[in-house]
């Protein structure tokens, strides 16, 4: 029998287009601007870039691993860590409630005959721990900026209400998630609504997003320390992250501040997870250089900067998890 192909061709020509025709604008509307940040490059940066990017996917694929642990998945180190790495390249090109990083981690985890059930109990919980995370950036970015000053005037008071409101936000969030006397009963309304604004149904996700919580407190009682771990790991990743995206600045001139460089990361990361499109494309990279742009920046290259990092961080890694999801395939069929 064929094993099944949760990653098609479409899945990877349509980001493939629309980076170039975005990369493309960039160059043809601003070129007087993009032109000397060209021929001022340094592409030997991209090469540190890539680098970073190979740490911060083993940093995420471990705490997968660790996460799966967590909930007596015992399988292989070097198997979880692949599903870990080809599933996190999936939803960073189709984004959208990480549903394809799911059903891949479903698929990959049959043929080594785990019970899908727990394997996708364990994947929701890890991708609400990373996403929780998510929200933490902009709060930081924009806390740093309102403390150092960075912005002043009314800017920095819209900053320091947004960055409240943030930290409002995700501690009202992280309780409800965690609380489970509150948690059922709102993904059930969640649930409604979203069916009826949207006409679609995303019941069956929040039943198994509330059965991994109710699984994952559970062992979280006996394995604190491992609990610890995944979220310092976690936290290693969005960092690395950040630091790709400085590495891509610096290739193409120099890179701003910390506070600057965090808060249009996040801005950027968060736009692009919110919307309804294929990794977020164009959405994400408009956001950041957007943000950039009203902090200083220069347009033309947060732009160009923004489309390296996706190309570096999002791309390179797409393609290479390609070998990895055969060598994955084969080995659970035994060849």
């Amino acid at each position: 029998m064929e094993p099944e192909k949760p990653i098609r061709q479409r899945n990877i020509i349509l980001p493939v287009l629309v980076l170039i025709i975005l990369a493309a604008l960039v160059i043809v509307l601003d070129w007087e601007e993009v032109n000397p940040i060209f021929g001022q490059a340094d592409w030997n940066f991209t090469l540190i870039a890539l680098l970073s990017t190979a740490v911060s996917y083993f940093v995420l694929s471990s705490s997968y691993a660790l996460v799966n642990r967590l909930f007596g998945i015992r399988l292989g180190w070097r198997a979880l860590l692949g599903i870990g790495f080809v599933s996190a390249t999936m939803n960073n090109m189709v984004t959208f409630l990480g549903l394809a990083g799911h059903s891949l981690r479903v698929v990959l985890s049959k043929r080594h005959e785990i019970e899908p059930g727990k394997i996708t109990a364990a994947s929701i919980f890890h991708a609400l721990l990373h996403n929780l995370m998510m929200f933490i950036l902009p709060a930081a970015g924009l806390t740093w900026l309102a403390i150092t000053r960075a912005i002043s005037g009314e800017r920095a008071l819209v900053l320091s209400i947004t960055a409240g409101f943030l930290v409002i936000l995700l501690v009202g969030v992280t309780f409800v998630i965690f609380y489970t006397p509150l948690r059922s009963p709102i993904l059930r309304i969640v649930g409604k609504v979203w069916l009826s604004v949207l006409h679609r149904d995303v019941s069956g996700f929040l039943t198994d997003l509330d059965n991994a919580m109710h699984e994952a407190l559970h062992a979280i009682q006996f394995h604190r320390l491992s609990l610890v771990i995944t979220l310092v790991l976690m936290a290693a990743d969005w960092v690395l992250g950040v630091v790709t995206l400085w590495f891509c600045f610096n290739a193409l001139g120099s890179a701003p501040d910390f506070g600057v460089m965090l808060t249009g990361y996040s801005v950027g990361i968060l736009a692009g997870n919110i919307v309804m499109l294929p990794g977020g494309l164009g959405v994400q990279e408009a956001s950041m250089a957007g943000m950039y742009a009203l902090m200083g920046v220069s347009f033309g290259q947060a732009a160009l900067a923004a489309i390296l990092f996706r190309l570096v961080y999002e791309f390179v890694p797409f393609f290479a998890s390609l070998l990895f999801y055969r060598s994955l395939i084969r080995g659970a069929d035994g060849r």
